[in-house]
């Protein structure tokens, strides 16, 4: 939802103008994101590519080769933070795929728990947006959800999610980033969590430079023991709830829509309750009974003694019903829900109610102490997740027409919850400069570790590793500069525990240029890279024009009567080929020199400027192999590559001298 009002539409679409290119992007999740959710469906959409990748022969390695382009333009721009525990169970079809491991050369993956014990449970998307055209406009869109990274989310999951789009202004403010609350506070948490600064600084930056939504209130938690001193500057976890409590007298209602709810004592209740001046009696939790399919799967998970809890405190339970024989009828979930539908709900929402006024919280955090803290007498709070959500002022709730159980008996309940386990393997990343690999690690056990590097399925042992003086930092440098056997995944083993971590190219560009996703065919992968090229530019392919009945209002050039002259395969045509070839040829020529003109008007272009310098030269190597290609054809056929070639070569040389 953007507004206060809920809405029954898919997460992946964006709220970008069109026209807008993606400039950079961070995501969190809950478990590593699922490679196939991200290349089969969520980068085709973000990176606008022009081929789908359930495409066959052919056509499947030109979007694989698409989608690696654009990768590698980005690279180091796209930014997925993680946890490495898990505390809910998995969907079956939740799982990695081995088939798009590549794509990590290009995406910085970053794991949460270098300086202690941490779960990364917040679902956060930053996407950072900028218009093609003349003036430039830039945008930061937003998007806070309950939804991980994976194709069972998507598929399988109904989620709830907040989502903005806001064009950014050309200078920061301090008081403008100000006015995001816990927003900017919580990127810095979870980059020192994750031992990388420079990666999510940028994205604070974006929110120094963009109005937070009105009526907008962002609550955060971050792993840590935080005193009551820190909890008044930065009120994290169940500390932030009060900042949210609408004003006015007399006591709070909460109403809870969470599939986990953790352990809750009678005392950790009632302080939750106390930070937003409610009560456990005034708490209505929004469950299930039994029989319903989403208990049998054991995806919502209540456990005994809570609900005994919250029983005992005069709490209510709602219940939310399902009618499997009638596929009319709707569950009360969504009135656009309908039994039919199989997903079952993971979404995580709060109402707060004081009077007429409500706050309706959307969040990751589920109804537990490792979410919200657990507070000690003296005031501490003890939180054991990274959570983020976001408050929107009198949003309505969907759920207000719900009974309470006749029986609390026939509540889904679950003996006890399952164990988070215990990691020791806690934090790691690895990264390849093309010299060595450097792999850091955090390991809580003060036993050996192991640990082997994957290069084409052949795996090298790590040798040696460096331990810093908390024991349980540990670092490893392994000699590699074998390009053909580029590195790409490190497996690491402590004990029980085994942990795979994808390794980062840090080459420079030009050394990561020629790397290819494992599907394409190495003998015609430069033909396509070359098409795709020209494709970008609004060229296309310089096919044999004798039997070419294709035109180029194809793409969009030429008048009526310019599309007629150059049909040089109709008997009525007057075209000759090689002018044909030619245009064609130095229309892709003009459209890059177009963008690039574009781009030198804007302040703040100067990475696409370094694209379309590099997609320039990348262009002239391409027509030169474009002239031979064309000599094929006849002696006056590659006149227009040439000129090409030659036009490019001039305008990159006054370019460098400007």
């Amino acid at each position: 939802m953007s507004s206060a009002e809920f809405g029954w539409e898919s997460l992946l679409h964006t709220d970008a103008p069109s026209g807008c290119s993606l400039k950079a992007a961070l995501f969190t999740t809950y478990d590593r994101a699922d490679e196939r959710l991200l290349v089969e469906h969520l980068l085709p959409l973000l990176l606008k590519l022009s081929r789908e990748p359930d495409g066959e022969g052919a056509e499947r390695q030109y979007f694989l080769l698409e989608l690696d382009r654009r990768l590698k333009q980005l690279h180091d721009q796209l930014v997925v933070v993680s946890s490495t525990a898990r505390e809910e169970a998995a969907d079956a079809q939740e799982g990695e795929s081995g088939t798009y491991g590549w794509i990590w050369r290009s995406i910085r993956h970053l794991t949460v728990g270098s300086r202690r014990r941490a779960v990364q449970h917040a679902k956060l998307w930053l996407l950072h947006w900028a218009a093609a055209d003349a003036d430039g406009a830039e945008y930061v869109e937003i998007v806070v959800s309950s939804a991980n990274l994976t194709m069972g989310a998507f598929k399988g999951q109904l989620q709830a999610a907040w989502r903005a789009c806001i064009e950014l202004r050309p200078q920061r403010s301090r008081a403008r980033l100000a006015r995001w609350g816990m927003l900017p506070e919580f990127l810095r948490e979870l980059a020192a969590s994750a031992d990388d600064d420079a990666r999510l600084a940028p994205f604070v930056e974006l929110l120094a430079r963009a109005d937070s939504p009105e009526g907008v209130t962002f609550v955060a938690s971050v792993p840590g023991t935080h005193s009551r001193q820190v909890l008044r500057r930065t009120p994290w976890g169940s500390a932030g709830l009060r900042e949210i409590t609408p004003s006015g007298r007399g006591a709070v209602s909460v109403a809870i829509l969470s599939p986990f709810v953790g352990s809750w004592s009678a005392d950790a209740l009632g302080r939750w309750c106390a930070q937003f001046d409610g009560s456990p009696d005034r708490l209505e939790l929004v469950w299930i009974d039994r029989h319903h399919p989403w208990a049998r799967a054991g995806r919502w998970l209540l456990p005994k003694a809570s609900l005994k809890t919250l029983a005992g405190a005069g709490a209510t339970l709602l219940h939310l019903r399902h009618e499997p024989d009638d596929y009319e009828e709707t569950t009360l979930f969504h009135e656009e829900h309908r039994s039919a539908d199989d997903r079952w709900s993971h979404a995580k929402v709060y109402l707060f109610k004081r009077g007429t006024s409500r706050r309706l919280l959307l969040t990751s955090a589920n109804f537990s102490t490792s979410a919200w803290g657990s507070e000690s007498r003296d005031g501490e709070l003890t939180i054991e997740n990274f959570e983020l959500g976001v408050c929107v002022e009198q949003a309505t709730w969907p759920f207000d027409d719900l009974e309470a159980f006749d029986s609390e008996q026939d509540a889904a309940t679950v003996s006890e919850l399952p164990s988070r386990g215990s990691a020791l393997i806690t934090w790691a990343r690895a990264v390849w400069d093309g010299k060595k690999v450097d792999v850091d690690c955090r390991c809580e056990a003060k036993g050996d570790l192991e640990g082997e590097i994957n290069s084409g399925g052949e795996w090298s042992p790590i040798s040696a590793w460096t331990v810093r003086a908390d024991r349980r930092l540990r670092t490893a440098r392994v000699p590699w500069s074998d390009a053909k056997r580029s590195p790409s995944l490190v497996q690491l083993t402590c004990e029980h525990d085994t942990m795979s971590v994808t390794i980062f190219d840090e080459r420079p560009s030009r050394e990561r240029e020629d790397t290819l996703p494992p599907e394409v065919d190495e003998n015609v992968a430069q033909t396509m890279r070359d098409e795709l090229l020209f494709e970008q530019y609004g060229g296309r392919v310089a096919v044999d024009v004798e039997g070419d009945e294709s035109t180029d209002d194809d793409q969009g050039h030429g008048s009526e009567e310019e599309i007629e002259e150059v049909e040089p395969g109709r008997p009525d045509s007057y075209a000759v080929p090689a002018f044909v070839l030619a245009r064609r040829h130095l229309s892709v020529v003009d459209s890059w020199a177009d963008q690039l003109k574009h781009t030198a008007k804007r302040g703040t272009g100067e990475f696409e400027r370094q694209v379309l310098r590099r997609d320039g030269e990348l262009l002239i190597e391409a027509f030169q192999r474009q002239v031979v290609r064309d000599d094929k054809k006849g002696p006056t056929s590659a006149i227009g590559a040439r000129l090409a070639v030659e036009e490019l070569t001039l305008r990159l040389k006054y370019l460098r001298e400007a």
